[in-house]
C-alpha cells in the first residue's frame, strides 16, 4: 500500500515534466492549430512557426542559450482583445448603410468612473460614466466616427460596439473588427498572457498578439507586426527594423534594462504618450567614505527631478544603513536615463551632481557635471593630508607661571585646505598653550604655529600637541603623522623673586619709623 502510495506520488510530481515539449532539433510547425503548456528550444536546435497559431493562457516558451525561435506566421492569445483609447481616441465603425434609424451601443471593458466626453455627429455627451454608452441615429452611412476624449485617472478600452438597425437583427463588431487613431488592440488580462523568455534569439517576421516577453539573449523584429506585446523587457540586445508595436499596456512599448542595448530603425511604436522604448537603470547608487557625505542630485530621468540632500545615513531602506553606499533615484522615472517617445524623437538626461562633506576643518565638494549613467560609482572627495613635523621649545628650562616659547610646525600634503585646532597635553593634563583659535594650511602648505607654553608645577615635563580629527572624517584618512612632543624641559621656582622683596619692604619700615616719631613729637610739643 505505501509503496503503490509513493508511486502515486511520484507520478503526480513528474507530471509537469512530462507536460513539457522539449524541442531539440529543427521544428517546424507550418500549419494551424493550439499551443499550451510549456515548451523548451534546446541548445543548438530551431524552432519555426510558419503557420497560424493560439496560444492559451500561461503558456511558457523558453528559448535557451544557444538556440533559435523564428516567428514568420501568426501567435495569438486565445483571449478576445479589448480596444484600448488614447487620451483622445478617434473609432471607426463600420456601418455599410444598415438602415435609415438604429442604436449604436458601446459595450466598455470596464466602468469609467470618471467622466469622459463621447461625440458622435457633432452631438457631444459630456462627462458620461457607466459601461454603456447608447447612441440613437441614423445607421444610412458607410461608417460613423467616435470621438472619445478619456480620463487620465484611467484607462478606458472598449469590448466591443453593437449595431442595432430598426427591424433588423443587431450585428456585433468585436474589437479587432474595429480601428482609429489613438486607438490599440490589448490583451484583457496582462497577467495570464503567455510568455516567451529569449535567453538565445528569437526572430520575429510575422505576427505575435499578447506575449509577454523578456529578452535576456537577442531579440530581432524584422517587419515584425507586435500587438500587445508590451513592454518587451530587454536585458540583452534588441534590434527593431521595418516593425510595427502597438497596444502596449504601460507607457512604453520596449523597457532596456542597465546596459542592454536596442537599435531602431524605419519601424512604428504605439505613439502617443507611450515611448518607443526607455532605458532605465536597475539600481542608481555612489560608494561613499562614510554616512556623513550627501549628495545633492540635479535634473535627473525622465521628469528632470532634483533631489533634497541624501545620505548613507537618511537611506531610503533603513536595512542598508551603515554600508556607505547612497541611494540617489528613488523610482523608475529618477533611474529613466535615455529614451525615444512615441514621435521618435530621442532623449537623455542632463543629470549632474554635488558630493559634500561638511566638517569642522571646511566643506569638501565633488561636482558632477555629467552624472554617470551606470547603476554604480565610486567618489573620492579632495580632502587634507596633515602631518604633525615637529614640536620645538625654545629653552630646556622654565620658570613657573611664565611663558616657553614653543614652535609647531604642521604640512599638508593633501589636495584641500584645513583648519583645524591643537590640543595639548603636559603632566597628565591639558597644557596652557596660549591658543584657542583653529589654524589654517592650504593644500601643499607647511605653516609654523608658535605656542606660549606655562606650567603651574615643578618639575621636569613635556609638551605633547596633537591634531584634532573630527567625527565627521570616520573612514577617511586626512592625518599622516598627528602626535608631536618637545624635549622635557625643567620647570623652577624663581629664587630672585623673594630677595628682591627686601630693599622694598626695608625702605618701607624706615619711612614708617620717621613718620610715626615726627607724629609723637609734634604731639609732645
Amino acid at each position: 500500500m505505501r509503496r503503490a502510495l509513493l508511486m502515486t506520488l511520484i507520478i503526480l510530481f513528474c507530471l509537469p515534466i512530462a507536460n513539457a515539449t522539449q524541442i531539440t532539433t529543427n521544428t517546424e510547425d507550418s500549419s494551424s492549430g493550439t499551443f499550451s503548456g510549456t515548451y523548451n528550444v534546446e541548445n543548438g536546435a530551431t524552432w519555426t512557426v510558419s503557420g497560424d497559431y493560439d496560444v492559451e493562457d500561461d503558456t511558457v516558451i523558453t528559448i535557451e542559450e544557444g538556440a533559435t525561435m523564428v516567428v514568420s506566421g501568426t501567435m495569438s492569445a486565445i483571449a478576445e482583445p479589448m480596444l484600448n483609447l488614447a487620451e483622445t481616441a478617434n473609432v471607426s465603425v463600420d456601418v455599410d448603410y444598415m438602415g435609415e434609424q438604429g442604436t449604436l451601443r458601446i459595450q466598455f471593458a470596464e466602468e469609467v468612473r470618471f467622466g469622459i466626453d463621447i461625440e458622435i455627429n457633432n452631438q457631444t455627451t459630456a462627462n458620461w460614466t457607466g459601461t454603456q454608452f447608447d447612441w440613437n441615429g441614423s445607421l444610412d452611412v458607410e461608417t460613423i466616427t467616435v470621438n472619445i476624449t478619456t480620463n487620465p485617472f484611467q484607462t478606458s478600452s472598449i469590448e466591443s460596439i453593437t449595431l442595432s438597425p430598426q427591424m433588423n437583427a443587431p450585428v456585433l463588431l468585436a474589437a479587432d473588427q474595429l480601428s482609429g487613431n489613438g486607438t490599440s488592440l490589448v490583451i484583457p488580462d496582462r497577467l495570464e498572457a503567455w510568455n516567451i523568455d529569449v535567453q538565445g534569439t528569437l526572430i520575429v517576421t510575422g505576427s505575435i498578439f499578447g506575449a509577454e516577453i523578456t529578452c535576456h539573449g537577442l531579440c530581432n523584429l524584422d517587419g515584425a507586426n507586435m500587438t500587445s506585446t508590451g513592454p518587451i523587457e530587454v536585458m540583452g540586445e534588441i534590434t527593431v527594423s521595418d516593425s510595427t508595436l502597438s497596444g502596449g499596456v504601460t507607457d512604453e512599448d520596449i523597457i532596456l534594462w542597465d546596459d542592454a542595448t536596442i537599435t531602431w530603425t524605419n519601424s512604428t511604436g504605439t505613439g502617443g504618450m507611450t515611448d518607443n522604448w526607455v532605458n532605465i537603470l536597475t539600481s542608481r547608487t555612489i560608494g561613499v567614505q562614510n554616512g556623513y557625505v550627501v549628495f545633492y542630485g540635479y535634473d535627473m530621468g525622465y521628469d528632470s527631478v532634483s533631489t533634497s540632500p541624501l545620505g548613507d545615513n537618511s537611506t531610503f531602506d533603513a536595512g542598508n544603513m551603515g554600508d556607505n553606499i547612497i541611494e540617489i533615484a528613488l523610482d523608475e522615472r529618477d533611474r529613466m536615463v535615455r529614451w525615444q517617445d512615441g514621435n521618435g524623437d530621442l532623449h537623455e538626461e542632463s543629470a549632474s551632481g554635488l558630493v559634500v562633506l561638511s566638517t569642522p576643518w571646511g566643506d569638501y565638494e565633488q561636482q558632477i557635471n555629467d552624472l554617470p549613467k551606470v547603476n554604480h560609482f565610486d567618489v573620492v572627495l579632495d580632502l587634507p593630508m596633515l602631518t604633525f613635523d615637529s614640536l620645538v621649545e625654545s629653552d630646556d628650562e622654565g620658570n613657573v607661571n611664565t611663558r616657553l616659547g614653543v614652535m609647531a610646525t604642521v604640512t599638508n600634503s593633501g589636495d584641500a585646505p584645513a583648519t583645524f585646532l591643537i590640543p595639548c597635553t603636559s603632566n597628565g593634563s591639558d597644557a596652557n598653550v596660549g591658543l584657542s583659535v583653529p589654524f589654517s594650511a592650504a593644500a601643499g602648505e607647511t605653516v609654523e604655529i608658535p605656542m606660549n607654553w606655562d606650567s603651574a608645577y615643578e618639575g621636569e615635563f613635556a609638551l605633547e600637541c596633537s591634531i584634532f580629527v573630527p567625527y565627521h572624517f570616520e573612514g577617511y584618512q586626512v592625518v599622516d603623522v598627528g602626535t608631536a612632543s618637545t624635549n622635557p624641559v625643567t620647570w623652577t621656582e624663581d629664587d630672585d623673586a623673594s630677595s628682591n622683596l627686601a630693599l622694598p619692604i626695608t625702605i618701607g619700615a624706615v619711612l614708617a619709623i620717621g613718620i610715626f616719631a615726627f607724629i609723637a613729637r609734634r604731639n609732645m610739643a
